[in-house]
């Protein structure tokens, strides 16, 4: 192995190894909790945002009324790994169901909801936490 061949590995080392370190950068700043999340005042077919309330730091409470109720408790994490973490160790129960979006760990508690319309506001929230790229 020539001195030239010893250097050039070193260069691409160097370089593949400084490309990794500024990815990890932007993620890191990139990784700030938004001041709310972003979910929308309705959603078809008759579901309306009644409240968002902050219930901690990175958390927060939101009920939509509509054909029944429904409460969302919204938490952001730093590390996507940590979120789904938290949907891991929730427990299941009934009339609630459990996801991660990216950041966001989302629970959903309903009552008297028709399954059609329960399911259009799932997926409009998993749609609104979804990051805009």
């Amino acid at each position: 192995m020539s001195i030239e061949t010893a250097t050039l590995t070193e260069v691409i080392w160097r370089r593949q190894t400084s490309l990794l370190f500024a990815a990890l950068l932007l993620e890191a700043c990139a990784s700030s909790p938004p001041p709310k999340p972003d979910i929308p005042d309705s959603v078809s077919p008759g579901w309306k945002l009644s409240s968002l309330t902050r219930s901690s730091d990175e958390c927060w409470n939101a009920d939509y009324t509509g054909q029944g109720s429904a409460e969302l408790r919204i938490c952001w994490y730093k590390a996507t790994a940590s979120a789904f973490e938290a949907v891991q160790r929730t427990r299941a129960e009934a009339q609630a169901v459990k996801f991660q979006e990216e950041h966001y760990f989302v629970l959903v508690k309903w009552n008297n909801v028709p399954k059609a319309t329960l399911t259009a506001l799932i997926r409009a929230i998993q749609k609104a936490l979804q990051p805009t790229r």
